[in-house]
């Protein structure tokens, strides 16, 4: 299932379709609404116009600290509104403005045109830092799942050009390995509780639709955990959040151990009993992760307070 273009076409359809019920993921949310702007932004990027979301918290200041968000969904399901609430409140509660990317997605677009549209994106902030009132010294990127991919991946790509130098990056229960059949990453019941066949099925399909190219899963900018030593080496301090129930996260610590073999700096909590997708999800023990989130950019950010 999957194999054909039309195919994949159909399948991420219904993905997206379910995810259109599901409720707004915290009562929380007009109430951040409330205490930032919003703007809806484009840019030429060589993806073509590529479009992000512009947060400003309300509390004034002539400078600000920046955090670019890069959402989850298996490069396949879109932004959404827990994507607001996420980036709302880190906005309002780690006094930073917020650049929360909408990029294209896959099937339609596959790698490498989402990992394309961050990257410049990301350059863009930088060269633009003076016009969006951002110190470039102060400039954090984060994200969840696929987001976590896109984060590795970005910040991959500018320690090898130096067309930037991020503070910290953030990955939230990332999978940095897309060449390995998810059958193979379960390989037993004991990997996760509740073991679910729908899990792998899910994974797989999600996983086809990705790329066009199959040796494109080799691709460090889309599988990190192939990256050479040589290319981890500089990469920026990393906070890397797991799920202790998600089954990504062997790779996950794989690949926080190759950062960490390299001299990279680098902060791995998991949470026990939280799922994959829990964050930005707001479910099982999403408030204290948030909470390690919004803590560590305001010691980034502020570190004197």
């Amino acid at each position: 299932m999957g194999n054909s273009y039309e195919d994949k076409i159909k399948l991420a359809k219904e993905f997206r379709d379910t995810t259109l019920v599901k409720p707004i993921y915290a009562p929380e949310y007009e109430s951040f609404q409330e205490l930032v702007n919003c703007e809806d932004k484009y840019i030429s990027t060589v993806e073509g116009q590529s479009h992000f979301y512009l947060v400003t918290p309300k509390e004034s200041k002539q400078i600000y600290p920046l955090y670019i968000n890069m959402h989850g969904g298996g490069f396949v399901i879109g932004h959404g509104k827990k994507d607001e609430l996420f980036c709302n409140k880190i906005a309002a509660l780690a006094g930073c403005k917020v650049i929360n990317i909408d990029f294209k997605l896959a099937p339609e677009y596959p790698f490498p045109t989402a990992f394309n549209e961050c990257y410049d994106i990301v350059k863009w902030a930088f060269s633009h830092a003076e016009e969006l009132h951002i110190d470039k010294e102060k400039i954090v990127l984060g994200g969840h799942s696929a987001g976590g991919v896109l984060t590795t991946a970005v910040a991959l790509k500018a320690n090898q050009t130096k067309d930037f130098k991020l503070k910290k990056i953030i990955m939230d229960y990332a999978g940095f390995d897309f060449a390995t059949d998810p059958a193979e990453k379960l390989k037993a019941e004991d990997n996760i509780e509740e073991f679910d066949n729908l899990i792998v099925e899910k994974m797989k399909q999600i996983n086809s639709m990705a790329v066009a190219n199959e040796e494109d899963r080799y691709n460090p900018y889309l599988s990190p955990i192939f990256a050479t030593e040589e290319m981890l080496q500089g990469m920026p301090p990393a906070l890397m959040i797991i799920a202790g129930k998600d089954f990504l996260r062997f790779e996950a610590k794989r690949f926080a151990m190759k950062l960490i073999d390299v001299g990279t700096e680098v902060t791995m909590k998991e949470f026990l009993n939280s799922r994959h997708g829990f964050v930005e999800g707001c479910q099982q023990e999403y408030i204290e992760a948030q909470d390690t989130i919004i803590k560590t950019l305001r010691q980034v950010f502020y570190p004197a307070k």
